[in-house]
């Protein structure tokens, strides 16, 4: 993917979809350094670095997104990752055994007999 990496582009887009949030108090809510806040988000949007594991877990529980969410590629698998970590346990189960019967199971899949 040429330009901008994949996590600024998966940040970016998140915490425009979180609303009226600002860089700086993403920075903030996700514990960075009130002092480099801002600077250090405007940097991680545009790419110009990238937040460590630690800060990019904060930063995902902040706007409510997996961590798997934000090195996604695919634009559709990005979305299904962000709208499947929204459900609840049993909507979650419920949407597998969907697709389960949908598509079958893996071969490396449990079928949950002995």
């Amino acid at each position: 993917m040429g330009g901008i990496s994949i996590i600024a582009k998966r940040l970016k887009e998140a915490r425009e979809r979180a609303g009226d949030l600002s860089q700086e108090q993403l920075g903030l809510q996700a514990g960075i350094n009130p002092s480099t806040a801002s600077e250090r988000m405007n940097q991680y949007e545009r790419g110009v670095h990238s937040p460590d594991l630690l800060i990019l877990t904060r930063i995902g529980a902040v706007l409510h997104v997996p961590l798997a969410y934000f090195y996604c590629e695919d634009d559709q698998l990005a979305d299904l990752i962000r709208k499947f970590s929204a459900l609840g346990t049993e909507q979650r189960q419920q949407l597998i055994d969907f697709l389960d019967g949908q598509y079958g199971r893996g071969p490396s899949e449990p079928t949950g007999q002995p």
